[in-house]
């Protein structure tokens, strides 16, 4: 009986974990996807891996202390037969202390492994805004593909309704068979996007749960009364000055060129003096009876000057490498403001043309509707045919979808400009989260 008991309740707790959520806004899914994305799980681990590199520098500055010992049997010979042949043991262990006073290279390479680690943290923190987008994108483009499934069951419910109408006007000799021909033709494309677009909406999901790891019943919808504004400030040279101080990929650069400008300055510094300040201690025991055996110990202090005179060419060619390195990191960053740049203008002009394309797409949802309704009305005064009702519809259904996907293009365009200029933050995502409400439960396989 014990048994049977634990093994529903197992069932029940994997049904539990296993069953989709019930519901999620923007904000949520965020949440999910920081602590399940693969991606940036791995850009946190990198962060961490390469933050290491800053105190395995600083280390070689800091004392070193090292302890050696050694044990050994000695046989001894003696020619002549005067001292007999003897063997003993002889140990001892050693040990040192060493601090460098002066090393130029070790703290140029210090300096470039802090500028490297700026470096990595703007790395993982693009790759945070690079999350943003993805989750962004991701949601509305569920959005995107609910809606068009929206649309194209209504039209394939209108496009029926028409159809039924066509029959039965036909059965009466009102119209001729050709009308109820082109009626089913347009209920059979209308029901062909209808089964494309339930496809494309559970495709859709898919990416939410790469991101979160998560399943999803439903998500909330976009009211589409959220203000609709163009890039605020207007104008574009603020963008691209936001995008010097902000872009982390720029700062990225920056810190990476850095880096190569404190290599550079190592490598040179290796044609420098050294000097270290060592102390030991040694202790060493010796048997033999031929000497009576002894136990020395030995503290020693010195300063060590080491001055590199030639290796082979070796210094030399490292410093030219670092030169080139420092170039390349050069022409790096210089090519990278150049991209962003480049696409700042373009995203803001899009951005721009987004407020004005949704303008005309509210435009033309209210006199594609207004046609619509006119061209039904001919045509049950028979002033107008079939196609022309189809054609109507057809122009309403679509001018419906155009605005929603201009909407939701917009949305996505004006976040990856602010990732752009380096503005984009959690709080640009809680702002639109205000404008989502609640959605209806619907199967996300459905």
């Amino acid at each position: 009986m014990t048994t049977h008991v634990t093994g529903r309740l197992v069932l029940f707790l994997l049904v539990l974990l296993s069953a989709p959520l019930q519901a999620a806004n923007l904000i949520d899914i965020f949440n999910q996807a920081v602590e399940n994305d693969a991606v940036i799980l791995a850009a946190r681990a990198q962060l961490s891996a390469d933050s290491e590199i800053v105190p395995q520098s600083r280390a070689a500055l800091l004392p070193n202390l090292g302890l050696t010992a050694n044990t050994q049997t000695i046989d001894r010979e003696i020619s002549g037969g005067a001292t007999p042949d003897e063997r003993f043991n002889s140990n001892g262990y050693a040990a040192q202390l060493t601090q460098p006073l002066f090393r130029a290279d070790r703290w140029f390479t210090l300096s470039a492994a802090k500028a490297s680690k700026k470096q990595a943290n703007a790395i993982y923190q693009e790759a945070k805004q690079e999350l943003m987008l993805r989750v962004a994108t991701a949601y509305f483009n569920i959005l995107r593909s609910q809606d068009n499934l929206t649309a194209a069951v209504s039209r394939e419910t209108s496009f029926r309704q028409q159809l039924e109408q066509a029959n039965e006007r036909f059965k009466v000799g009102l119209i001729a068979a050709t009308d109820v021909y082109e009626a089913q033709a347009g209920f059979d494309l209308a029901k062909v996007e209808r089964i494309s677009s339930q496809e494309a909406r559970h495709n859709s999901y898919n990416a939410l749960q790469s991101l979160t790891d998560q399943t999803y019943a439903e998500i909330d919808l976009l009211d589409l009364r959220m203000p609709v504004q163009g890039p605020s400030p207007s104008p574009l040279n603020n963008w691209i000055d936001s995008a010097l101080i902000n872009n982390y990929q720029l700062a990225a650069q920056k810190y990476q060129l850095e880096a190569a400008k404190q290599q550079v300055r190592a490598e040179k510094s290796g044609h420098l003096p050294t000097l270290d300040a060592k102390a030991t201690y040694s202790h060493l025991e010796e048997g033999g009876t031929s000497f009576l055996g002894n136990e020395l110990d030995r503290k020693t202090f010195a300063l060590e000057l080491t001055l590199p005179l030639y290796e082979g060419g070796t210094r030399s060619s490292k410093v030219r490498e670092a030169h080139y390195r420092h170039e390349q990191a050069k022409q790096d960053y210089e090519n990278t403001y150049r991209q962003i740049r480049e696409q700042i203008q373009s995203q803001h002009r899009t951005v721009t043309t987004d407020v004005l394309r949704i303008q005309a797409r509210q435009a033309a949802v209210k006199s594609s509707e207004s046609a619509m309704e006119a061209t039904e009305g001919g045509y049950e005064v028979g002033t107008r045919n079939i196609v022309d009702v189809l054609q109507a519809q057809n122009r309403a259904f679509e001018a419906r979808r155009n605005y929603s996907n201009a909407l939701y293009d917009y949305i996505i365009n004006l976040l990856t400009l602010k990732s752009l200029a380096g503005t984009l933050t959690q709080v640009d995502l809680q702002e639109l989260n205000r404008w989502l409400k609640p959605n209806t439960p619907a199967p996300a396989n459905s």
